[in-house]
């Protein structure tokens, strides 16, 4: 069995080498592809974020905050944050920068979460407008505190830093999608090198009938054109 395993690994790497050409053709095209695809056809996109504290005790004159006072908060970011996605706040943050979408689409642009588990949250916009992304984000900061201290009746939202444009697109990461073209039309062009070598029942060398029939072979057919070579 393990010479057996031994021809089986010699084979493959024998199959790859002689198709190496290929491979590295396949590997050359898959990474121009992914390099033009990501430079030249998707548009880029930009993201703006902003940042905010969430603070559960409406009392100013209390400035040492409690445990129990941190821990409401990081409950609260949770819940803002669905309140700051409602269709009351994102229809009055379109009213506001007078764009001409609707809340379902600000919504795809709209990424939120809370940091590190703390009682901040921060609101991301991608869109393909760098300036039109810190628009919408600086808006939602500016609208959305109001209306969740409306719908939750307790706390405060404070405003921690603004959005500002930005100068180099999120997406797409061209290097990334080109290391990634590259790897993958290496494997590809590898398996299908193999799935090709498997799928030819063709018989091409001496070895090929030794394993296809159990019989003694009694003779070959020289290649004359070898010889002929090998004469002059």
């Amino acid at each position: 069995m393990e010479e057996t395993n031994e021809i089986s690994l010699q084979e493959i790497f024998m199959i790859l080498w002689n198709k190496v050409w290929v491979i590295i053709l396949c590997t050359l095209i898959g990474g121009v592809s992914a390099f033009g695809i990501s430079a030249f056809v998707l548009d880029p996109t930009y993201t703006s974020r902003v940042s905010m504290y969430v603070n559960s005790n409406t009392e100013r004159e209390n400035t040492i905050a409690n445990l129990n006072d941190i821990n409401a908060s990081q409950k609260l970011v949770s819940t803002y944050i669905e309140i700051l996605k409602s269709d009351n706040v994102l229809s009055k943050v379109i009213t506001e920068t007078g764009l001409t979408y609707t809340p379902e689409q600000i919504r795809k642009m709209l990424t939120a979460s809370a940091v590190n588990g703390t009682e901040i949250f921060e609101v991301k916009i991608t869109t393909e407008d760098a300036d039109e992304a810190a628009d919408i984000a600086n808006t939602i900061a500016a609208v959305a505190p109001e209306e969740i201290i409306r719908v939750v009746k307790a706390g405060s939202v404070e405003l921690i830093d603004e959005a500002v444009p930005a100068t180099k697109p999120s997406s797409p990461n061209v290097l990334l999608n080109t290391v990634i073209g590259l790897m993958l039309g290496g494997v590809l062009s590898v398996l299908g090198v193999l799935v090709a070598e498997m799928l030819d029942n063709r018989i091409k060398h001496e070895d090929d009938l030794k394993k296809a029939f159990d019989f003694p072979i009694l003779g070959t057919i020289p290649d004359l054109e070898d010889a002929a070579t090998r004469i002059k």
